[in-house]
């Protein structure tokens, strides 16, 4: 289990009590979901420091004049037009001009970004046809991206984004910032993601943060698991914000931004094959895999139907865990997984109350990513067409929360029992042979065992970005005369 790198009290000693968050000084879409329907993020390298902090100046939310402004997590009475996030790279960080002995105090995988060391590259399944030297975004045959400007739009008229678009590239242009690429998204239909499933489900609650009241037998996350400094306490009983200033790392938070290819066709293949073989249909084969049926019902809640009747309310349908726990001791004992597969997606990266190498509840992340690409069309689909998914994975702590889960829990077979021998179904980085997977069916089939799971998702970028709190990018700002 890694260990925490973070300040912490001395054993014993009481936990600092937290502070209320300020959401007008953290960056909307955060911790706080914008729920888009079009994205776009800029990658962009900085010409020179000056004019760099001037653009930063120039969003701040009370920037004097008119023009577009870094969104806040404020509440709102009416929902803004759009989003807009910024991002550095730790090459941005030193680019803007922070002094090296402030850009030292951050944390090394940040420094060192998705691409080093050699052997987390390898955890993380980005080998193969993944390997950096493939990637069309961050790895080392591509310009060193500095800033990462995420667009969000509400409206579903590609006119919107292009008009703010456009702004904003005058913007860029003004302050000698080259824009090396951009990478869009669009929501699909029904809230679903290429592989059909439906998406956005089991997010975080975190204390002090509004949102809409879902039960869920997952107690709130602190804030301090997302958000730094300000005596925010994560689940270690320190703080993530470590030894940087917090003029420049209070209400900042990590993200990975990543984007992944999913291979619809070899997936929609493989649960059509399996379901042949065994006699299964194809839809509970696509169920196993992640934990949920496509419709979003929970194995746990619903093991026979995608749409049981009666039907699982909306509010209820995250309301579930895997065994019986302390606060829930009359809950439904799936410890065997004959109703949701212990190796199922969903449960490898949120185990919930099971104590999986420690803690239970623990190792949260927050998913900002949406599909890119067209639908695809069984029959009709171009090979060459590509689609995935693309955003960021927020996290108060890049190590220890998102490679964490993407090295250990998807990809070893070391965390806990049931799982040996296999890769996370969905996201895994299966060998070229194929991933084996196990299914229960409590019947004559059971277990049934697959050999032949191919590698369903590939890496085509990927950047570590800190994203600064609004104090943090006005600290930013003050760089520039």
């Amino acid at each position: 289990m890694t260990t925490p790198t973070t300040s912490a009290p001395a054993p014993g000693a009481p936990a600092t009590r937290p502070e209320a968050i300020d959401l007008a000084d953290v960056q909307a879409n955060i911790v706080r979901g914008y729920s888009a329907r079009q994205a776009r993020h800029f990658a962009l390298a900085v010409g020179d420091p000056a004019n760099a902090a001037r653009f930063l100046r120039a969003l701040l939310p009370d920037a004097p004049g008119d023009g577009m402004r870094v969104t806040t997590a404020a509440t709102w009475d009416v929902k803004p037009p759009y989003c807009l996030n910024i991002g550095l790279t730790f090459a941005g960080v030193q680019a803007l001009g922070v002094p090296p002995s402030v850009a030292a105090l951050f944390p090394p995988r940040f420094q060192q970004g998705p691409t080093a060391p050699a052997d987390t590259v390898t955890s993380l399944g980005d080998t193969g046809a993944s390997a950096p030297d493939h990637w069309t975004l961050g790895g080392p045959k591509n310009p060193v991206v500095h800033l990462l400007v995420s667009l969000y739009v509400h409206d579903t008229h590609p006119g919107r984004l292009e008009a703010y678009s456009n702004e904003l590239r005058a913007l860029f242009k003004r302050h000698a910032l080259t824009e090396l690429s951009h990478h869009d998204a669009v929501a699909l239909p029904d809230g679903k993601v290429h592989f059909g499933y439906h998406d956005g489900i089991a997010q975080p609650r975190i204390k002090g943060v509004p949102g809409k009241a879902l039960a869920d037998l997952q107690p709130e996350c602190e804030p301090g698991e997302f958000l730094l400094g300000r005596d925010y306490v994560n689940q270690y009983l320190g703080n993530f914000l470590g030894d940087l200033p917090p003029a420049l790392g209070d209400n900042g938070s990590y993200g990975a931004f990543r984007v992944l290819k999913q291979d619809v066709e070899a997936f929609e293949v493989f649960i059509h094959r399996t379901g042949a073989r065994f006699q299964m249909d194809p839809e509970l084969v696509a169920a196993k895999l992640m934990g949920r049926w496509r419709s979003g019902a929970p194995l746990v809640l619903s093991p026979t139907s995608a749409h049981p009747s009666p039907p699982i309310a909306h509010g209820q349908i995250n309301a579930f865990d895997y065994a019986p726990t302390a606060a829930h001791p009359a809950y439904y004992d799936d410890r065997e997984g004959l109703r949701c597969p212990i190796g199922s997606h969903v449960r490898r990266l949120n185990p919930r109350g099971s104590r999986v190498m420690g803690k239970p509840y623990s190792r949260r992340i927050i998913r900002r990513a949406m599909p890119y690409g067209p639908g695809y069309r069984h029959g009709h689909d171009d090979p060459a067409v590509e689609r995935g998914l693309v955003g960021y994975f927020v996290c108060g702590d890049l190590e220890m929360q998102y490679e964490f889960m993407v090295g250990t829990w998807a990809n070893l077979d070391i965390a806990t029992a049931g799982i040996r021998g296999t890769r996370d179904p969905i996201i895994g980085a299966q060998p070229d042979e194929g991933g084996k997977y196990t299914i229960r069916t409590n019947d004559t089939r059971d277990p049934v065992s697959v050999s032949d799971l191919p590698r369903l998702v590939t890496t085509r970028g990927a950047l570590y970005c800190f994203l600064p709190g609004i104090g943090g990018l006005r600290f930013l700002a003050s760089l520039a005369p």
